[in-house]
Order: C-alpha cells, then sequence, then structure tokens
C-alpha cells in the first residue's frame, strides 16, 4: 500500500498545492511555518477521517485566510494495479468521498452514510475495522508533533497504562472487567428485591381457600333473595294499577274543581270590565260636548302663533342688518387710523435713508484703500517665510538624514562580522586536532579486513573440533561406523587418547585466535570512533568554508550601507546647501575626524562609527535649531498681515451688512406706498357701504310694535286653545269604547252558561269517587315497594360482595402465578451471576494483562534491536510493567536499570522512536508519519536514526524485516537526505 499524491486547496498557507509521493521514505524539509505538519495533517483528514478540531480548535482556522471552502484528495495505491482517491471538503455541508480509477477515470463509489465510507477505506488499507481510523492514525500511525512523546512520558503508572491499553486496543478487556464490577450487586439486589416481593405476597395467597368459600355463600344468598324479590314483585304491580285508577279519579275530580273556580274568578271579573267601560263611553260623551265649545278658540289661537313666527324672523333680520352695520362702521375707523400711522411712518422713513446713504459711501472709499496697501505688505512677508520653508525642505532632502536607517543595518553586520570570527576560531581549533583521527581512520579498512580473516580462520578450527568430537562419539566403541568392525587402526588402543589430543591442540589455536580478534575488535572500535569524529571534523571543515563566504557577503554588504553615510558623500551636498540657504554660524570643523577605517576590526569600526554619528548628529541640531529660528523670524510678519486683513475683512462685512439693512429699508418704504394706496381704497368702498346698510335698516322699523300685538292677541285666545287640546283625546275614542262595551257584555253571558256545565260534571265525578279506598291502596303499594326495594338492596350487596370477593380470589390467584414466574426469574438470576462471576474472576481478570504483556514482549524483542541501531550501544530497551520504558546495561559488572527521570532526553526520544516503529509493524499499519523525529537527539543519534530507517526499508536482519512501503518524515536534519527516497522542499 502507498499513497501515490495529496492535492490541497485551501487548506492553511496552501492555496492549491499537489505533493507526489514515492515508494519507500519521504522526507519534507523546508523552513518553520512553510506548511509541512500541515500536509500529514491533511492527509489524516482525508483518507483516515480525523475531525479538523484535533488540529485547530476551530474547524473554520483548518483552512486559508479569508475562504469559505476548501478540499483535500489523497491517490492511494492499496495494491499493485489499484488505484483509489479519496476527496473529502472543509466548510459547510462537507463531503467524504471515496473514487476507483477505471478506464483512466475516477468512479465514485456509492455509499450510504461517512461510516460505511470509513468502514471501506480501512478495508483497503489492511487496517482494523475496529476501532475508527481517526483513532488509529492519531495513536499509532501518525501522532501529531507536540503528541509524539504523548503517553510514554506519562509519571501516573495507571494513566499510562490506560493510555497504551487503548493504543493497542486492549483496553475493552479491562473497561469489561471495570463495567461489570457492579453487574454482580446490581444482580444480587434484584435478586432480594424479588425474594422480599415473593415473601410479602406468600401472605396475601395464604387467605385465599377462605376467600373462595365465602364467595359460594355469597352466591347461594343471592338466589335465595332474587326468587324473594320476583314475588314481591308481581304483588307490587297489581297495586299499583289499582293505585292508579283511584289516583286518575282524584286527579279528574281536582282539575274540574279547578276549572269550575276559575271560571266563577273569571265571570266576577267579566262584571267589573262592564261597569268600568261603561265609565269610559259616558266620560267620552261629555269631552266631545266640551271640544265643540272651543274649537273657535282654537282656530284663533293657531292664526295668532303663524302671524307672530313671521314677525319674528323680521326681528332677526332686522338685528342681523344692523350688526352689519356696526362692523362695517368700526372697519371703516380703523382703516382710517392705519391710513394715518402708515403715512407718517413713510416720511420719516425716507429722510433717514438718504442720511444713511451718504455715510455708507464715505467708509467704503476709506476700506479700499486700506485693503490695498495691506496685501502689498502680505505679499513681500509670504515670499520670505516661503524661501525660509523651501530652505528646511532642502535640509531635510540631505543624505545626512540617512544616519539613523543606515546605522542598525551597519552594527548588525558588524556583530554578525564579530559571531562568524569566533567561529572561525572555534573551528580552527577543531581542523588542528584532525591529524591523528585521519591516521586512526585510515586503518580501519585493514583491520576489519585482518578481523574477518581471523574470524574465518576461528569458524574453520571450530568446525574441525566438532567434527572431530562427533567422530571420538562414534568411534569411542572402537568399531568402524562404515565396515561395521573393529577398528583396525586402534588395533585395541584407547581412541579417546588419540581424539583429545588433537581437540586439546585445536583449542589452544582457537584461544589465541579469540585473543587476537579481541584485541582487534578494540582496535576496530577505536578507529571506527575516529572514523564517526573525523566525519565530525569533515562537517566542520565545510562549515568554516561557508562561514569564510558569509564574512566576506557581511563585508561587502559593510562596505556598501558604510559608502552611503560615509563623510565625503554627506559633506559635499550639505556645503552646497550650505551656499544658498543663508544661514550663518554653522562650522564644519568637528566633521574633520569623522570617518571609519574598513579595514580595522569589528568594534574598533563600531566604536568609530558611533563618534562619526555624534558628530553629524551635533550638526543636524545646530542646524535645525537656525532653520527653526529663520522660519519663526518669517512667520512673524505674515501672521501680523493676516491679523490686520482679518479686522479689515471684519470692518467689510459691517459695511456690506449695512448695505444690506438700507437695501431692506428701501423694500419696506416701497411697500409702506403701496399700503397706503391699498387702505385708501378700501376707506372709500367702506362708505358706500355703509350707506346701502342704513337703508336696509330702515325698512324693518315697525317690527317691534306689530310683534308686540300679535302675543297680546296669542295670550287671549290660550284658554280655549288649552280646553279643546286636553278633551280631544277622550271625544275621539267614543267609538272604542262602546265597541269594546258590546264586546265585554257577549263574553261574559258565554262564560255563565260554561259555568253552569262544569258544575254538573264535577257533581257526578265526586258521587263515583271513595277517598278511604284510595288510602287503603296506597299504603299497601308503600308496604309492597318497601318490601321490594329491601330486597333490591341485599341482592345488591351481595353482587358487590361477590365481585369483590370474585376480584380479590383473581387477584390472589394472579399473585400466586406472579410469585412462580418471580421463584423462576431468581432462580435465573443467581445462574447469571455464577456466570458473571466466573466470566470475571477467570477470564476479563486476565486476558488484558495477558494480551498486554504479549504484545509488550513482541514490540519490546523489535524495538530493542532497532533501538541498539540508533545507539549503537549495548543497553537493553524493554517495555515492562505499566509500559515503562526500561535501559538495561552492566556496569561493573552488575546488572542496571534505569527509566523514567533516570533517562536523558536522547535515550528517551530514542527509545519513542524505536517503540513507535516497533507498535507500527505490531498492529500491520504499512504507512508511517513521523513528525520531526529528532528532537533531542545529538548528532551522531540523529545520524544513527537516519540508517536505522534506511535498514527498516531495506530489512536488514540485524535491524528488523521490511514491513512498511512508505515512511513519511519531517526534518530539519541533513542526516535523513542521504537515506531518503525523495526530498520535498516546501518554500
Amino acid at each position: 500500500m502507498r499513497i501515490v499524491s495529496v492535492h490541497l486547496r485551501n487548506i492553511k498557507s496552501h492555496r492549491d498545492k499537489e505533493l507526489v509521493f514515492s515508494p519507500g521514505i519521504n522526507v519534507l524539509s523546508g523552513a518553520n511555518g512553510s506548511g509541512k505538519s500541515t500536509i500529514f495533517e491533511a492527509i489524516g483528514y482525508a483518507l483516515f477521517g480525523v475531525d479538523a478540531k484535533d488540529f485547530v480548535s476551530n474547524a473554520e482556522r483548518f483552512l486559508t485566510i479569508g475562504a469559505k471552502r476548501g478540499e483535500i484528495a489523497v491517490v492511494f495505491e492499496p495494491a499493485p494495479g489499484e488505484m483509489y482517491r479519496v476527496t473529502r471538503t472543509v466548510g459547510a455541508a462537507g463531503k467524504w468521498l471515496l473514487a476507483r480509477e477505471i478506464g483512466g477515470e475516477f468512479e465514485v463509489e456509492e455509499h450510504a452514510n461517512m461510516e460505511e465510507t470509513e468502514a471501506r477505506i480501512a478495508q483497503l488499507l489492511g487496517l482494523s475495522a475496529g476501532r475508527p481510523l481517526s483513532e488509529q492514525f492519531k495513536l499509532v500511525i501518525g501522532p501529531f508533533q507536540n503528541d509524539f512523546l504523548g503517553p510514554f512520558v506519562i509519571k501516573q503508572p495507571a494513566k499510562r497504562q490506560d493510555a497504551f491499553d487503548e493504543i493497542l486496543g486492549i483496553d475493552a478487556w479491562r473497561k469489561t472487567q471495570d463495567k461489570t464490577k457492579v453487574l454482580t450487586s446490581t444482580i444480587k439486589a434484584k435478586v432480594d428485591v424479588l425474594q422480599a416481593e415473593v415473601d410479602s405476597k406468600s401472605e396475601q395467597v395464604a387467605v385465599l381457600p377462605a376467600k373462595e368459600e365465602e364467595l359460594a355463600l355469597l352466591r347461594a344468598q343471592g338466589e335465595s333473595k332474587r326468587t324473594e324479590l320476583a314475588t314481591k314483585t308481581a304483588e307490587l304491580e297489581h297495586a299499583t294499577a289499582l293505585l292508579a285508577t283511584l289516583e286518575s279519579k282524584k286527579e279528574a275530580i281536582q282539575a274540574i274543581q279547578q276549572e269550575v273556580q276559575g271560571l266563577e274568578e273569571r265571570v266576577e271579573s267579566g262584571k267589573n270590565y262592564v261597569s268600568t267601560q261603561q265609565l269610559l263611553v259616558e266620560q267620552s260623551r261629555q269631552a266631545a260636548a266640551v271640544v265643540a265649545a272651543s274649537a273657535a278658540g282654537k282656530q284663533g289661537y293657531d292664526a295668532a302663533e303663524a302671524k307672530l313666527k313671521e314677525l319674528r324672523e323680521q326681528q332677526q333680520q332686522k338685528h342681523q342688518l344692523e350688526k352689519k352695520l356696526a362692523d362695517l362702521e368700526r372697519e371703516q375707523g380703523s382703516v382710517q387710523a392705519m391710513l394715518d400711522a402708515e403715512s407718517r411712518e413713510l416720511e420719516l422713513a425716507r429722510s433717514t435713508m438718504d442720511a444713511e446713504r451718504t455715510r455708507l459711501k464715505s467708509d467704503q472709499d476709506a476700506l479700499a484703500t486700506a485693503l490695498a496697501e495691506q496685501k502689498k505688505l502680505e505679499t513681500v512677508a509670504a515670499q520670505g517665510l516661503a524661501a525660509a520653508e523651501q530652505s528646511r525642505i532642502l535640509f531635510r532632502k540631505l543624505p545626512m538624514h540617512n544616519l539613523e536607517t543606515t546605522l542598525p543595518y551597519l552594527n548588525v553586520a558588524l556583530s554578525r562580522i564579530e559571531d562568524i570570527d569566533r567561529q572561525i576560531s572555534e573551528r580552527e581549533s577543531v581542523l588542528a586536532g584532525a591529524a591523528p583521527l585521519k591516521a586512526e581512520a585510515e586503518q580501519l579498512a585493514a583491520r576489519q579486513l585482518q578481523l574477518e580473516q581471523i574470524q574465518t580462520q576461528r569458524s574453520e578450527l571450530a568446525g574441525r573440533r566438532h567434527s572431530l568430537i562427533e567422530g571420538r562419539d562414534k568411534i569411542g566403541a572402537g568399531a568402524c561406523p562404515f565396515f561395521q568392525e573393529p577398528c583396525q587402526i586402534l588395533q585395541g588402543g584407547d581412541p579417546a587418547d588419540l581424539f583429545d589430543a588433537r581437540i586439546a591442540a585445536l583449542d589452544d589455536e582457537i584461544a589465541a585466535l579469540d585473543r587476537k580478534a579481541a584485541d582487534l575488535a578494540a582496535q576496530v572500535s577505536t578507529a571506527q570512533q575516529a572514523a564517526r569524529e573525523l566525519a565530525g571534523v569533515e562537517q566542520v571543515a565545510l562549515e568554516l568554508t561557508k562561514a569564510g563566504l558569509e564574512r566576506t557577503r557581511q563585508e561587502e554588504e559593510f562596505s556598501r550601507n558604510y559608502a552611503q553615510i560615509a563623510t565625503p558623500a554627506l559633506r559635499a551636498p550639505l556645503e552646497e546647501w550650505l551656499a544658498t540657504a543663508g544661514v550663518t554660524g554653522i562650522s564644519l570643523a568637528e566633521l574633520s575626524g569623522a570617518d571609519v577605517e574598513l579595514a580595522a576590526a569589528p568594534q574598533q569600526r563600531r566604536s568609530a562609527l558611533a563618534q562619526a554619528t555624534d558628530a553629524w548628529q551635533g550638526v543636524i541640531s545646530k542646524l535645525e535649531t537656525a532653520l527653526e529660528e529663520r522660519v519663526k523670524q518669517a512667520a512673524e510678519p505674515v501672521q501680523e498681515c493676516a491679523r490686520k486683513l482679518a479686522e479689515l475683512s471684519a470692518r467689510g462685512e459691517a459695511l456690506e451688512q449695512k448695505e444690506r439693512e438700507m437695501a431692506d429699508a428701501q423694500k419696506k418704504a416701497v411697500l409702506r406706498e403701496q399700503s397706503v394706496a391699498q387702505h385708501g381704497a378700501r376707506l372709500a368702498a367702506l362708505l358706500t357701504e355703509v350707506g346701502a346698510r342704513k337703508t336696509e335698516v330702515a325698512a324693518f322699523a315697525d317690527v317691534e310694535r306689530s310683534l308686540k300685538d300679535a302675543e297680546e292677541e296669542l295670550v287671549r285666545f290660550q284658554p280655549a286653545r288649552d280646553t279643546y287640546i286636553a278633551n280631544q283625546k277622550a271625544a275621539e275614542e267614543l267609538g272604542k269604547h262602546q265597541e269594546t262595551l258590546e264586546k265585554y257584555q257577549r263574553g261574559l253571558q258565554a262564560l255563565a252558561t260554561t259555568l253552569a256545565a262544569k258544575q254538573a260534571e264535577l257533581a257526578k265525578l265526586v258521587a263515583d269517587y271513595r277517598p278511604e279506598q284510595h288510602e287503603a291502596a296506597k299504603n299497601d303499594r308503600e308496604q309492597l315497594v318497601m318490601a321490594a326495594t329491601r330486597l333490591k338492596s341485599e341482592i345488591g350487596a351481595i353482587a358487590e360482595g361477590v365481585v369483590r370477593l370474585e376480584g380479590e380470589t383473581s387477584a390472589l390467584r394472579a399473585v400466586a402465578a406472579e410469585i412462580e414466574q418471580k421463584l423462576a426469574a431468581i432462580e435465573k438470576l443467581k445462574e447469571q451471576a455464577d456466570l458473571v462471576k466466573f466470566l470475571r474472576n477467570q477470564v476479563f481478570k486476565n486476558v488484558s494483562a495477558q494480551l498486554s504483556e504479549r504484545f509488550r514482549e513482541e514490540i519490546s524483542f523489535r524495538a530493542d534491536r532497532i533501538y541498539r541501531s540508533i545507539s549503537e550501544s549495548d543497553e537493553e530497551l524493554l517495555w515492562g510493567e505499566n509500559y515503562q520504558i526500561v535501559l538495561k546495561d552492566m556496569v561493573d559488572g552488575n546488572m542496571r536499570e534505569r527509566s523514567d527521570d533516570q533517562l536523558s532526553g536522547g535515550q528517551m526520544m530514542s527509545a519513542v522512536v524505536a517503540l513507535r516503529l516497533a507498535l507500527l509493524q505490531t498492529i500491520g499499519a504499512r504507512i508511517a508519519f513521523f513528525d520531526e523525529p529528532t528532537s533531542n537527539l545529538d548528532a551522531e543519534r540523529r545520524e544513527n536514526l537516519a540508517k536505522a530507517f534506511r535498514a527498516i526499508d531495506v530489512g536488514q536482519e540485524e535491524v528488523t524485516e521490511h514491513w512498511y512501503d512508505q515512511l513519511f518524515l519531517v526534518s530539519h536534519d541533513v542526516s535523513f537526505t542521504e537515506i531518503t527516497d525523495q526530498t520535498i522542499q516546501l518554500d
């Protein structure tokens, strides 16, 4: 399996970046902030489903600044010839799509949800589907840079064990052990609850037989009572029928009696109505006679009232005319007064405007003369100020002002030159002692060849010794192994003497070779150490050359920057400016020694720069003071002219205001003339209208006298009119009252006839009715009703008892069945408790520890070989109890163990790298990511780590077999450039 390429669009610093990877080891290199870790994060996000919030606090920060949506596409090859592309978007409504290459095109596979997509990718990667891909990536395959040491450096054993159990996927057994801890107590609690319920319900079931016997007795009593009730019901029906007949007779008599009584009351009331109506007829006849007598007076009153109404309307018209006449006379007086006042004001305004116009003309002429004179003075002062300002502007453009900006660059260059000189001195001292190392390193090849020859000789001698021992064992009995007969060579001698002598001689030779091999091994180790140190010295020589080039570049940069602020380059423009600026009293003598020797030492040049800068700063300060004073003096006349011009401008504005006021007064005079003419015309019209109104008022002179005569006549006819109106209604109702009287008389006669018939019918009914018989029938029925009611009540009580007992017995039977069920449940729970106890004590308790020990043994075996290759030491790496990193070695013949704080940073990082590589191999991962794995490692360990990676890549047996298809590294170390299959440099 290998990752072919990754394409990032709008992901952090990568707006549109595509990288292609090769099989084997790929190294990503670049400056800090170039987005190296982002490449791995993007692969984890797209290929392994890691949440963006695991990389950044907010998912939006995973996007490029300003972008709303990003996309990551990873092309990978799970098997030769099979190509897949997984695409995942970042932003709103993100998608996770898997596509397979078919015919040169990628076709998206249909998945129901993201979980199905993740399972499919896990299958293609050959990883376990039992754990989320994101967890496998974060914990083992591609731990983040800040989490590389992660759980390895957790101090608390319990927390460290929890973390690695989760990484290895065996925490489920321990979690099951912990979670089932409460299961036993829960089952026991359920059993106790069920047993308590059974005990309490058993007491209830004990009364079931007594309840059943009581139920049978109540049912027999109910049958007896129902028979008796049937008999009483039949008797009650007969009594009820007889009582109903008597009741109907009594009700008929009562009804007739009520009708007779009602008719008698109606007859009496009819008589009263007839007498009252006769009285009303007589009153209407008298009122008709009174109305006829007062009819003439009523007509006279109506005629006087109409005349009075007409005269009052004429009186109202007269009042209106008089009011209009008074209004016109008041308006005439007002218009006359206004006309007189307007004429006086007009005359006064004309005389005042003539005097003001003469005085305003004189003031305007004087102001124009003063303003022209002041403008000339302002022009002269402004020219002087402009000259002073121009001199200051030209002064600020002089090159000597670049001192402040150029000086920091010079000081930085001098500091860098000093550092380089110090480094060159240190490296030259290192190179001085390289000759012995070179001589020792040159002996390495010869010594290794000699050691191999000795080891070859020893192997041959060991083979011969083994053959002799085997021959001695076979021929020890004196028989020839080929001919199966006594050996003719020995001829009865002891075969052991012959073989022992030769074996002893070989042992002596082998011991001598071992001694030579030990001496040569020590010499080879010394030569190897010298070769490694010589490689470091060569690196120092290379760095020394680079430092010389860097010093030359810094000197060139210093010379280039200093040329811009050297005294000759600054003095010439200054003298040229002084010749035209008009500034006097400035001496440049102090600048004569302000120069820097470029060949001097950095510290001397720094002191000379400081002195030159101080001298120039003094000159600049004096010139700025002189220029400021000159500009200040030139600005004073300009300010004085501006003040006087402002005063003249204020006078001009005042004169303009007076001129506007005179124009307004002229407009008002014209308006007043128009008003005088309007008032004269209005006065003439009012005189004409007043005369007309007086003529109209004279026509109504006799209205008051006629009105008084009409009111007297109305009072004279008032009594006759009142009498007519008072009797008019009664006279008009005479015919109606007569008709009603006849109607009442006919109705009274009909009521008398009906009353006689009802009285005869009542006498007949009373003769056929016996009250004592009715009372006896009523008493008999009441007795029967009471007896039937009592029996029904008793039967109902018995029925309620039967229902109650049936419910109780049914409930008790249900309780008995429930007790049986609970007893069965108790037995089942006890079986479950035994099973849980067995699983916790025999399975869950031991599996986690056994798996942990198995994994630690396997991983320790692989990690130890990798660690020895990285550290090149005889230390043994173990992954101990609670996943503690332990290093073992021999010190003075004793076994020494170190862990945690006893390990250096380089030892811890080397051990973690070895364990992580072994972990990856154990879980079956074919790809891995290492972000800055060389932290805390010295140069030798970094180089060894690079060699270990390459050894794994080619599958050297002394390190480990080849297990990965691709390995991705982020590192600034040049050691990895020699072992990588591809180096990707990011800007």
